[in-house]
């Protein structure tokens, strides 16, 4: 396994914020544009729309909406893990196409570009519950090449930074990320949402101002992802001139897991044990709205400045964070910011106010980017030089192979208590699994601080 000392005295990374500072930003950009695509269109305005508004129209009387409204999200959840067994299915894959063969680059902004494809075809989903299964499925697909991108573009980070830096550039990133959601969702607020229709004046007949927001992002994601899929580093293929198929391709990682399993069994540990809290941490920000909505009678204007709120305190804690990290180490930033988002949740489940849910609930956001970002720099410290992006393919595999943990504990803990606020003791215990696991892990000079900070 290389050690951080190994990897700080590759040339590449060594010297990359010093002669590359451009792709630095760049970077740090590409979170602020696709960031965009989770806040607005999976979290808290477009996915709701299609669930909620799609689904329900024509329905008559209070039952037979409910109804409608629970069908809609069936369909879209059930779109959702179509798309992941999708990334599942393919991060690994053109993770090794994108080393051995050196094709990261161009594949990044293969799937950036058809991000911004899918989302602009959006549009097309009408306010009529036929449009349902389209709307579910295209925001599904984007889910897949989002993903697929963010693959890609994690690899890019130790080739930016160094093992000095790396912690301040990833959490800066992430920070980027959330800011980028803060301006996007005040935007799409004051422009499509309020007051009436919007500013811009768009006509709510047939559910078209919400139909454009999606236009907005997709120029949105395009305009702070360009940066990177123009002046991304280059990334030498690991085999240059060897032939490559699918086939070889699925063969070459069960040899590469088998052989992890004997060479570098911590990576392999880390990458099961982040899956589980990490699929906490996504569950936070996905059932966030609907339990804003469902829990505590959040209108959707109110949803969105909650939305905006929960980015603001995130960037500021990934920001501060990704900082602590290079002083502390990965392993203490994980650490503590699961403890904190487990003891912020069993507060949110003990007092049912909404000023506790106001309260606890971002505060709760401070620590999400933080152990986000720390993870992202822990797999780089634990990963061979070269094989950055064939580790983050299973990176993101592990993470959606369990990625059902969040939403059906969620889903489960509604079922057992008759709550949707008791929802969230559901992710409490992932949580804690997933640092119960994480904590045995030996990660070595990996976990901690770079000795030269």
């Amino acid at each position: 396994m290389a050690t951080t000392e190994d990897q700080g005295d590759r040339p590449e990374t060594r010297t990359a914020p010093r002669l590359a500072r451009r792709p630095v930003v760049s970077f740090a950009l590409w979170d602020g544009g696709m960031s965009a695509f989770s806040s607005v269109i999976l979290t808290f305005v477009f996915a709701t729309y299609v669930a909620s508004a799609v689904a329900a129209e024509g329905a008559v009387g209070r039952e037979a909406i409910t109804a409608a409204q629970d069908h809609g999200s069936r369909v879209l959840t059930t779109w959702q893990a179509i798309g992941a067994v999708a990334v599942a299915l393919l991060a690994p894959l053109l993770g090794n196409l994108a080393d051995r063969g050196g094709a990261r680059n161009a594949l990044l902004r293969i799937t950036t570009l058809a991000t911004v494809v899918v989302v602009a075809l959006m549009p097309m989903v009408a306010l009529d519950a036929d449009y349902l299964v389209l709307g579910a499925a295209l925001i599904a697909l984007a889910v897949v090449f989002s993903e697929l991108a963010g693959v890609f573009v994690n690899s890019v980070l130790p080739e930016v930074s160094t093992p000095a830096n790396r912690g301040r550039v990833s959490g800066t990133a992430w920070a980027v990320g959330y800011w980028g959601s803060i301006v996007c969702l005040a935007a799409v607020l004051v422009l499509f949402v309020m007051p009436g229709t919007g500013l811009l004046g768009i006509t709510g007949e047939g559910g078209w101002n919400y139909r454009a927001i999606p236009l907005f992002v997709a120029l949105w994601i395009l305009v702070g992802t360009l940066p990177l899929m123009l002046w991304a580093p280059k990334h030498p293929a690991s085999a240059p001139g060897e032939r490559w198929t699918p086939w070889q391709g699925y063969a070459s990682i069960a040899r590469r897991v088998v052989r992890a399993f004997r060479e570098e069994p911590v990576m392999l540990q880390y990458l099961v044990a982040s899956a589980v809290y990490r699929d906490g941490l996504g569950a936070v920000f996905s059932i966030a709205g609907v339990l804003a909505a469902n829990a505590y009678g959040f209108t959707t204007v109110e949803i969105i400045i909650f939305g905006i709120s929960a980015n603001l305190i995130a960037g500021v804690g990934v920001f501060l964070g990704g900082r602590a990290d290079d002083r502390i180490g990965t392993r203490w930033i994980i650490i503590i910011g699961c403890l904190g988002i487990i003891v912020l949740g069993l507060v949110v489940l003990a007092f049912g106010s909404t000023l506790v849910f106001w309260v606890a609930g971002l505060a709760i956001c401070l620590f999400v980017g933080p152990v986000q970002s720390a993870s992202r720099n822990l797999l780089t410290r634990l990963s061979q030089p070269g094989r950055e992006t064939e580790n983050f393919g299973l990176y993101a595999t592990t993470g959606r192979a369990l990625g059902f943990l969040g939403t059906a504990a969620f889903a489960a803990s509604v079922a057992i208590f008759g709550s949707t606020q008791a929802g969230i003791l559901g992710i409490v215990v992932v949580m804690a699994v997933g640092l119960l696991a994480f904590l045995p892990i030996r990660l070595g000079a990996a976990g901690r601080a770079p000795a030269d900070t």
